[in-house]
């Protein structure tokens, strides 16, 4: 009871919190911090969740969930002309996918220098956000994502990884060159992840634990025509861990993750065109008895489509794919040897969404997905979901309105 009453609480404050804001709409622009060019922003973004037979992001069947909750405040300003800091705190909640609450999202110091007339190079420490794809770094707040969820099957939201995604504590060094409308860039990232227990540590190595270990690299190359109008881009991830079991049945060992993906965007006056596609290959050993090399690679893509059909409404239409292992596409074989439904082991889905900018700093957004298969949903959120043999099939509503300053 003092849980929902506290929950419940929050959330009328969140709606105060909105109405104060829609009543003044004058406050559009960045807070000058009066300091050379030292600015604030923030957002304020609350979601609403719709799901027919599981849950997503919190208790989403029946009534629905608003445990989708985005707050954020940035600070950045320059040191000196080449020396930039930036920091957010952010509050996210998004039911059992996100229980952390308040959090640095990031803070670093970015400096960098010209190379000649075409060439810039430079460093960014502290805990700065991962040079992964197109969204991951843009990943903060639903104006800076397509729509409202993210591709879950390259950004898995939903499987608690967005903190391990998003930032690492470390340095990344990188340099962009450019000649007339072409443009090469390139990033290359040593750090120590975020989070090492939890979501991330149970997807890696498929039980509770922690991992330790060497840093995590992480590079990204990429092409530019005419300032993003057409994007090429090649990242990948190598993760090397060592596993330390927190369940008494399972001994701990070492898990190598190396998460390649290609990306490409076209961007013309009404439509944008995109796609992604990875594949995860996981090699643990020393979790079963002998040593045995355990393999697995899975495949992830998505392609979406953007229609901007008025200066302040957009459509979506995107089919994305994860299969959990590429030499067992339908599932079956998994099935056989786990006991589980074979949809545990792959989701199909297709998305349509609409967003609407009804005002300078106010945004409107929602998204309808038909899913086929359950391999992306939280056990957390869903915690019969190994338990139950469920429809393949099943419905997602979401919706979210966003202040931003």
């Amino acid at each position: 009871m003092y849980i929902q009453s506290s929950a419940l609480r929050c959330r009328e404050a969140l709606i105060g919190v909105f109405i104060v804001l829609f009543a003044y709409p004058q406050y559009t622009t960045a807070l000058d911090l009066g300091i050379d060019d030292w600015q604030a922003h923030g957002f304020v973004s609350q979601g609403y969740t719709l799901t027919s037979d599981y849950n997503f992001f919190g208790n989403s069947r029946g009534d629905g969930s608003l445990d989708f909750t985005e707050i954020g405040v940035n600070l950045s300003g320059h040191i000196q002309p080449n020396l930039l800091l930036a920091a957010q705190g952010l509050y996210r909640n998004t039911g059992g996918s996100d229980r952390e609450g308040f959090r640095l999202d990031f803070a670093n110091l970015d400096y960098h220098l010209s190379v000649g007339d075409r060439a810039t190079a430079g460093i960014r420490l502290g805990r700065v956000k991962n040079p992964f794809g197109l969204y991951n770094e843009a990943r903060d707040v639903v104006w800076t994502r397509p729509a409202v969820l993210l591709p879950q099957s390259v950004y898995f939201d939903s499987l608690a990884l967005r903190q391990a995604m998003i930032s690492s504590d470390g340095g990344i060094l990188y340099g962009r060159y450019g000649v007339g409308d072409h443009a090469l860039t390139t990033e290359f990232l040593i750090a120590e992840p975020q989070d090492n227990t939890g979501g991330a540590a149970e997807f890696l190595a498929g039980i509770p634990g922690k991992l330790e270990g060497r840093p995590m690299f992480i590079g990204r190359m990429g092409y530019e025509w005419q300032e993003g109008r057409f994007r090429l881009m090649f990242s990948a991830v190598d993760l090397d861990r060592d596993f330390k079991s927190s369940t008494p049945d399972v001994s701990s060992g070492n898990t190598k993750t190396f998460y390649p993906l290609a990306s490409a965007q076209l961007n013309l006056e009404a439509w944008s065109f995109t796609g992604e596609y990875g594949r995860i290959t996981t090699k643990r050993q020393g979790f079963t008895p002998g040593g045995a090399i355990l393999e697995n690679t899975s495949e992830s893509f998505y392609v979406q489509a953007q229609y901007r059909f008025k200066s302040n409404w957009s459509a979506l239409l995107r089919f994305e794919n994860f299969t959990a292992d590429v030499n067992d596409r339908g599932g079956r074989r998994n099935a056989e040897i786990t006991g589980l439904p074979k949809h545990n082991f792959y989701t199909r889905d297709v998305t349509v969404g609409l967003r609407w900018e009804f005002q300078r700093n106010w945004l409107m957004a929602t998204e309808y997905h038909t899913v086929w298969g359950t391999a992306l949903l939280s056990p957390v959120d869903n915690p019969d979901l190994m338990q139950r043999n469920g429809p393949e099939r099943w419905d997602l509503l979401t919706m979210m309105v966003s202040y931003r300053f």
